[in-house]
């Protein structure tokens, strides 16, 4: 089936959340993440899940099971327990990265149509088996832990903004792809790494959380994120270099679409106001001139960096910014299938403009 026409199907699913009869909790397990990964002879899912134990105590578990499809997993996850699960506060859906390389469509096609699936589900990519994520979790005594990172380093980090909407929005909607968190295990801890960047359902390639504050940048008029320039100066140790650490206050993009046949042309125009932190000491900040250097700078190094990053993606034949879809709204005739033939030699020039509002603590 065309994923054009289901989408408002389940994005109308999704949205009716957690509408069920109300039932006792300490005679439920409540599911807050599921896990797929694949296996030699099959699929494999897990389910962190949390049992309800006396004076409000809660105790968390993972539960696991195989099988040679990941259709009806939380059926044989319920096989497992003395109490119902219950889907209701399900807020991640994890895939291990051999499972999300192979494929994920057919599970979020299951799932996602599901009424009571939160709209707050978040998902995301483990750079091994997602199972191992859950386990971790687990010890930490916090079933919302992972959904929580997310939503605070979209808030307060480089991560654009993610939710299952917008999640089902670039999956089937034309002239875009989709993107996830990606996660590793450092040390035994958790931590995101950067971005997930699929084609279709499949996982092509990662970026980093530099290059994710870059993409939030350009699908986003954005605020907060990190990014360090280097900078020439009075550097003692010529061996090494000076950095800036800007912190995003504000950005605005705007495209220009100047071709679209026979190879469509775009122009991006970027705007950030940055306030500047860990500035070497050989900045002086009260000079005009020295400001306005370092905004023609930094202003330079961006445009450098996303385009760089733009071949990436061309390279990688992604699209998470969606220029198939903006070339698409300018053009009568657009096909999916034409323009992926041209995406990798469609021109784009990027224009950057850096404004600095506070020169933070330096």
């Amino acid at each position: 089936m065309d994923r054009r026409k289901i989408f408002p199907i389940i994005i109308l699913c999704a949205v009716l959340s957690a509408c069920s009869d109300q039932k006792i909790v300490n005679q439920i397990c409540l599911v807050h993440a599921i896990s797929f990964d694949t296996v030699a002879n099959g699929k494999k899912s897990a389910a962190l899940i949390s049992h309800f134990k006396e004076q409000g105590k809660t105790e968390l578990d993972v539960l696991h099971t195989e099988s040679n499809s990941n259709i009806g997993a939380l059926p044989r996850l319920n096989t497992r327990t003395n109490d119902p699960l219950e889907r209701g506060q399900l807020r991640m859906m994890l895939f291990g990265k051999t499972s999300a390389e192979k494929g994920i469509g057919a599970e979020i096609h299951h799932f996602l149509r599901d009424p009571k699936i939160s709209s707050r589900l978040q998902l995301g990519v483990v750079d091994r088996d997602a199972s191992e994520l859950l386990e971790i979790i687990k010890k930490t005594h916090e079933p919302f832990f992972l959904s929580d990172m997310i939503e605070q380093n979209m808030r307060n980090g480089n991560l654009p903004m993610m939710n299952l909407h917008v999640s089902l929005f670039n999956y089937y909607g034309e002239g875009r792809d989709m993107f996830l968190p990606y996660f590793k295990i450092d040390h035994g801890e958790v931590i995101i790494d950067g971005l997930a960047l699929f084609r279709s359902d499949q996982k092509i390639t990662e970026i980093s959380m530099k290059d994710a504050f870059l993409l939030k940048m350009l699908i986003q008029n954005s605020k907060n994120g990190d990014y360090k320039v280097p900078v020439a100066g009075k550097t003692s140790d010529k061996q090494s270099e000076d950095f800036i650490l800007l912190r995003s206050m504000h950005s605005n993009v705007n495209y220009i679409v100047n071709n679209v046949n026979p190879i469509p042309s775009i122009s991006i125009r970027l705007k950030l106001v940055t306030e500047l932190q860990n500035v070497p000491d050989w900045v002086d900040l009260r000079s005009e001139e020295q400001l306005t250097q370092l905004e023609k700078t930094m202003g330079s190094y961006l445009k450098t960096e996303i385009e760089k990053f733009l071949s990436l993606l061309k390279e990688n034949k992604v699209d998470p910014v969606g220029f198939g879809d903006l070339v698409r709204s300018r053009s009568m005739n657009w096909s999916a299938q034409d323009f992926e033939k041209i995406y990798q030699v469609i021109k784009t020039t990027v224009s950057v403009q850096v404004k600095i509002a506070n020169t933070g603590n330096a």
